[in-house]
């Protein structure tokens, strides 16, 4: 589960200060190790297209070093056959040009032999050069298959040492969390919810507020707007230390086609017109789990305490169209 960074003003649960206290300690320790990891995961991308292009490299290295030993392969044959013609004609020379009986024979074959040692000395001397680049080419085809082994090995140990830490300072905070009968969700829910995000909501139509304004909630299924998140996330804490268990939703923020599927399914006067609805506001949220039975001991029990969060039963509720389970936000 990844924990987000916690901004000022977000979430604070409802309790003692000193345990308040110890959780933000287990939270920053799970935030740090969350960042850590990110910052190494996003080094490791670009270091492992370093690598990609290394092993490019490395792949031209071995084309090009493969075609310098074709070219030595071919040149082979050629230096052959000139040995043995230089082998065949050994003794001639200009003593033996004086006494031959075909003087103009043994002339020609005197220039021949001649060019083709100069052929020879300028054959050998290419060979020379392309033995001289396949070793360096060797060279640095092995330097860079053991650079790319070995970086990329570092990199996998040291983005799997990080993993492991992350994945231990949040287990930690969960276990606080549950150890202490905290909602892990909400918590989580709460601390990554910035309030301040509701701003972002202003001037925009009902139903269709910027998703950045939103925050969802311990079930993930539902969203609000961030600063009635966060308080309905507060008040969710005081509600599971009373009753053990977080609040059952059954709706909250309804984008625009949501209020028109709800509008269609139900009676005329049962459902806001779309467009009109506190829900699309992200400023509704509608309850179970006993909530929804009116004055029933969880009803009034939100009723007491979900005013010192801003939420209330509205009026209208009581009685047209009755809706026991619908709440609304206001600060």
């Amino acid at each position: 589960m990844a924990l987000g960074p916690v901004t000022q003003g977000a979430f604070a649960p409802v309790f003692h200060p000193a345990v308040a206290d110890d959780l933000e300690e287990l939270r920053e320790r799970a935030d740090e190790a969350r960042e850590e990891l990110e910052e190494a995961t996003e080094e490791y991308t670009e270091r492992e297209e370093e690598l990609e292009a290394a092993q490019d490299d490395l792949v031209d290295t071995l084309h090009e070093l493969q075609q310098v030993e074709l070219e030595l392969s071919e040149m082979r044959e050629p230096l052959v056959e000139m040995a043995n013609t230089m082998y065949q004609q050994a003794d001639l020379g200009p003593l033996g040009v004086l006494v031959s009986e075909e003087i103009a024979s043994d002339l020609e074959m005197e220039t021949h032999v001649l060019k083709l040692a100069d052929d020879r000395e300028a054959l050998l001397e290419e060979a020379n050069e392309l033995r001289d680049t396949q070793g360096e080419l060797t060279t640095d085809a092995q330097e860079l298959q053991s650079f790319t082994q070995l970086e990329r090995v570092e990199l996998e140990t040291e983005l799997e040492e990080l993993r492991e830490r992350s994945e231990e300072s949040t287990e930690e905070l969960t276990n606080e969390l549950e150890e202490r009968g905290l909602s892990v969700d909400a918590y989580m829910a709460g601390v990554e919810c910035d309030p301040s995000a509701a701003e972002l909501a202003e001037g925009a139509p009902n139903g269709l507020l910027p998703e950045e304004a939103l925050c969802t909630l311990y079930d993930e299924d539902y969203a609000l707007r961030a600063d009635a998140a966060v308080d309905f996330l507060e008040l969710n804490e005081r509600y599971r230390e009373e009753f053990g268990e977080d609040m059952c939703i059954t709706s909250a923020y309804r984008d625009l086609p949501n209020q028109q599927r709800v509008f269609a399914e139900q009676p005329p006067g049962y459902a806001a017109v779309p467009g009109t609805s506190n829900h699309g506001l992200g400023e509704a949220i509608d309850l179970c789990g006993g909530i929804q039975n009116y004055r029933s001991e969880r009803w009034l029990w939100m009723e007491e305490n979900g005013a010192d969060f801003g939420w209330f039963h509205p009026d209208w509720a009581k009685s047209s169209p009755f809706e026991p389970w619908h709440w609304e936000y206001e600060r």
